[in-house]
C-alpha cells in the first residue's frame, strides 16, 4: 500500500512539472496505475483487519472515509489555486505531498493478522 501511494505521489509530481500535454498524460497514466493499486490493496487490508460482528458497519465507515476526500477536495483545490495564482502545477504538487503523507500514515500498520 505504501508503494501504491508513492507511485501516485510521484505521478502527481510528474503532472506538476509537465511541460506539455504528453508529459501530463504520462503523469495521469501513472496516477491511474497508482490509484488502482492503492484502492485494491486498501480494500484487501481493511477486509483482513476487520473482525467481529460490526464488520458491515465498519465497511460503511470505510466507504465514507473513501468518499469524503472527493467531497472536500474541490474546496481545498480552489484555495490552493487562489494562493498559487491559478497554477495547476502547485495543485498537483500539493496532491503529491498528500499522497506521500498517506504513505507515511500507513507505515505504523506492520502486519495483518
Amino acid at each position: 500500500m505504501v508503494t501504491a501511494s508513492i507511485v501516485y505521489g510521484l505521478a502527481m509530481f510528474a503532472a506538476a512539472v509537465a511541460a506539455d500535454v504528453n508529459g501530463f498524460l504520462v503523469g495521469m497514466a501513472i496516477s491511474g496505475l497508482g490509484f488502482g493499486l492503492y484502492m485494491a490493496v486498501d480494500l484487501a487490508l481493511v477486509a483482513d483487519v476487520l473482525t467481529g460482528t460490526d464488520t458491515a458497519k465498519d465497511l460503511g465507515v470505510f466507504n465514507i472515509a473513501n468518499a469524503l476526500p472527493f467531497s472536500i477536495a474541490p474546496a481545498i483545490a480552489s484555495a490552493v489555486l487562489a494562493v498559487s495564482g491559478g497554477g495547476y502545477g502547485a495543485l498537483y504538487a500539493v496532491a503529491g505531498v498528500c499522497a506521500f503523507a498517506g504513505a507515511a500514515a500507513i507505515l505504523p500498520v506492520r502486519r495483518v493478522r
